[in-house]
């Protein structure tokens, strides 16, 4: 497939530099035609929130609305043998206080490893007979105002039993402390994989075990809920939530209503990141109460309660064996995955099957066994954080890779140029069943090395050792993301023109951040060829959008965009067979300019797209036309990022000086928009390899419940970036595109961490964990130094 490199960008600490770029201009026969597609068009949205015109979920609140707050854990292990909650109830204000036998509602299902079965193992909306987190929900407490509610959450005494605890996987699996003893293990997924053909003799391997550590979403607007009962529908729900279809309908399955019966209504959303994505417990327990009290109900969760009982994301222990030959040529993988869950499976168990999925990244691994494991421990349940499971297979690959290059003291651009699937193999499927739409991971490498100055930084590096100074290191992360969940699940759009000239999109996308009103006014714009301020997009209310997905996994683009294109094409046939009925012309002599049809070579008579819905509107009719698109298939866009670190060895600081970063997301609709998301990507990669970590002690207590224990990457961190990309168009939709939001949390992390090591190479130190804290650097230095 055809690859191209486009203009870089460079990232300082100013910001992001770029030239302004307008719509271009082409000709169609006389008369100018506005192409919107590829160009960098300021996001639409940037207006109402720059001046704070949004509204976000605190200012949907109606005012006699209840509020609830709940009632956690503060054991991370116990039995429930009783809640007194007399003195709570008789505070003044306080309207109820609920349990989980008063909702009456059904356990959350677990979720289903890739390939697996169910595990059986439900979650209670409020527990019952037993706790198994520090922060688990226990009661819900209503009351007239949020402070009321909060000082009678703290009176409900709770009386319980303390049980062992176990947060550390590895122990998990040796069962000493059973989270659910009828099961009579904490393992809830064990099972081997064997792929691809049998290698040849391999004299030459390493081993390298890594962690991708438990982090925490942490966006702006922490998760929260309003529910507002009525009579049509029965309840209406506003929530910060990325897949509004998919929430109305769980919480029908499970309050007992139809579908619709529920209208859920998405305000601004201030980050989401996976977080956003899924039901949490709390959102039917404020809902049941809405319903069951008859008033709007307003849950808004604060940052420790977040950071306590909302899911985390990662927790992953890898292992994993390269065996080859001297040249570098990787003929066989041992791979070893250990994935903590928390203390319910029911969001996180699936995403181990992505990490088993993308096993061998870019590389023509011929052969290659996987031992999937996965646990339950007394740490907050796991779920969808950005990248959700493919992070953690290319931090392990990456890890490995550089090992083999070490061992072999070769470089490790050699090692992964030998071992790249070829341009030419593409489209390729790799042994454990991913079906790759094409890339050139060759050119992208080379590109990154170009843009980070591999030669200079190499000349430096030489430099500095022979100068005694602060040494420094080069690292590469390269990745293919698996993106777009197109296989079972599509993407809606409807697009109607009006006798106005608006023309109205509505698409079962869900923005929390992303620019999608702008990209999706671009597409229908130019199948329009209307101006983008005409183009109005509606998302976000399942009373106003039909049906629809959501936004996960880098599909929004690619399935949501390309769906309100194919819709908007649809609506162009029919108008132009409407058109050629006025005209009494053949409708293939037909153009559409500047949204009116005429004529070919006959520009004065032109019949514009409003008139034609105006006749039909007259008809009790509308000039519109819906989309479902289900590709079935997925898209893998990849990428390659080349980190310059910079280590203090007598404090163990380390600075990220520079980040270079070549991406291939196929057709770029927005390049802003794509520059964008792949620098947030970065400053999140670079939290993981940094700054972040969710730590439990050992007695399943959470210390890290605020910001000033969960640190997070500031403007302060941000390195110097520079961007360059490919473009290989995808076959699996119409406009090309392929998936970039998880690309800097996918490639980042081990770019990091192998600058980092290559830096420390003189010392010794071949192993590092993230994050790369300076008190860890040191000591990894220092036991190098006293010989351990």
């Amino acid at each position: 497939m055809h690859s191209r490199f486009s203009s870089h960008a460079s990232v300082g600490r100013s910001g992001v530099h770029r030239p302004r770029r307008q719509p271009s201009r082409t000709g169609d026969s006389g008369r100018q035609r506005t192409t919107n597609i590829g160009q960098s068009v300021t996001p639409t949205e940037l207006g109402t929130l720059t001046q704070g015109l949004d509204r976000f979920l605190a200012e949907v609140v109606p005012p006699d609305s209840l509020w609830a707050v709940f009632v956690r854990s503060v054991y991370a292990h116990a039995r429930i043998r009783h809640l007194d909650i007399a003195e709570a109830a008789g505070l003044p204000g306080v309207v109820a206080i609920l349990m989980g036998r008063d909702l009456g509602l059904p356990d959350l299902q677990a979720s289903e490893d890739e390939g697996g079965g169910a595990f059986g193992i439900g979650r209670p909306i409020l527990a019952r007979e037993a706790v198994r987190f520090a922060g688990e929900a226990i009661a819900l407490v209503i009351a007239a105002d949020r402070a009321t509610a909060e000082e009678a959450a703290a009176a409900v005494e709770v009386d319980a039993a303390p049980l062992d605890v176990v947060t550390d996987p590895r122990r998990a699996v040796e069962g000493r402390t059973i989270l659910f003893p009828e099961r009579g293990s904490n393992l809830v997924v064990d099972r081997h994989d064997s792929y691809g053909r049998p290698a040849t003799a391999c004299p030459e391997s390493v081993t390298v075990e890594v962690v991708n550590q438990r982090i925490a979403a942490a966006p702006i607007e922490p998760i929260g809920m309003v529910a507002v009962p009525g009579e049509r529908p029965r309840l209406t729900v506003w929530c910060g939530h990325q897949a509004p279809h998919r929430l109305r309908d769980q919480l029908a399955g499970l309050l007992g209503l139809s579908e619709d019966e529920i209208r859920v209504r998405v305000p601004r959303v201030g980050g989401a990141f996976g977080l956003k994505g899924i039901l949490h417990p709390e959102y039917a327990a404020v809902a049941g109460a809405a319903l069951r009290l008859g008033r709007p109900v307003a849950w808004l969760s604060q940052r420790r309660e977040e950071l306590l009982g909302g899911t985390h994301g990662r927790d992953q222990i890898g292992r994993i064996t390269l065996a080859g030959d001297a040249s570098g040529r990787i003929l066989r993988a041992d791979v070893e995955i250990l994935a903590n869950v928390g203390a319910y499976p029911v969001h996180g168990g699936e995403l181990s099957g992505s990490t088993r999925l993308m096993a061998t990244g870019p590389y023509d691994i011929g052969h290659i066994n996987v031992r999937t494991r996965v646990v339950v421990t007394n740490t907050a349940p796991i779920g969808p954080y950005r990248g959700a499971g493919r992070p953690e297979a290319a931090y392990l690959l990456e890890r490995g890779i550089d090992a083999f290059a070490r061992r072999l003291d070769l470089d490790p651009a050699v090692v992964r140029r030998r071992n790249f699937i070829p341009e030419a193999a593409q489209p390729f499927q790799t042994p454990t069943g991913a079906k790759y739409d094409g890339g050139n991971y060759r050119a992208a490498l080379d590109e990154a090395l170009r843009l980070a100055d591999a030669k200079g930084v190499r000349r430096e590096q030489r430099e500095r050792r022979e100068q005694g100074a602060d040494p420094i290191g080069l690292g590469i992360g390269v990745y293919v993301d698996r993106a777009g969940g197109g296989v079972t699940e599509g993407e809606h759009a409807r697009v109607e023109v009006r006798s106005d000239g608006e023309v109205v999109v509505r698409t079962g996308s869900q923005a929390s951040g992303q620019g999608h009103a702008t990209v999706w006014s671009q597409v229908v714009a130019d199948a329009l060829t209307v101006p983008m301020e005409r183009i109005r997009v509606i998302a976000g209310d399942t009373a106003e959008v039909l049906r629809g997905a959501g936004t996960f996994g880098s599909r929004s683009v690619q399935l949501g965009a390309a769906a309100a294109a194919l819709a908007a094409g649809k609506v162009v046939d029919r108008a132009r067979e409407l058109a050629a009925a006025r005209l009494e012309a053949r409708a293939g002599d037909l153009e559409l300019v500047d949204g009116a049809f005429g004529v070919a070579g006959v520009p004065k008579v032109r019949v514009p797209l409003a008139d034609l819905a105006a006749d039909l509107e007259a008809r009790g009719g509308s000039l519109a036309a819906e989309e479902d698109f289900l590709p079935r298939v997925l898209s893998f866009p990849y990428g390659v990022f080349v980190a310059v670190v910079g280590v203090d060895p007598s404090t163990g600081a380390v600075k990220v000086r520079r980040i270079a970063a070549v991406n291939d997301c196929g057709r770029r609709i927005n390049p802003r928009l794509t520059e964008d998301q792949v620098v947030g990507a970065i400053l999140q990669g670079l939290g993981q390899a940094m700054l972040e970590e969710v730590v439990y002690d050992e007695a399943g207590q959470l210390l890290t419940s605020t910001f000033m224990d969960y640190l997070l990457p500031t403007a302060v961190e941000l390195p110097e970036i520079r961007l360059g990309w490919l473009e290989t168009p995808t076959p699996s939709n119409p406009l090309g595109a392929k998936g970039i939001g998880e690309s800097g949390c996918i490639g980042v992390p081990q770019a990091i961490v192998n600058g980092a090591l290559d830096a420390l190479a003189p010392w010794g130190v071949a192993d590092l964990q993230m994050p790369l804290l300076p008190d860890r650097v040191w000591s990894a230095i220092h036991r190098r130094l006293a010989g351990s």
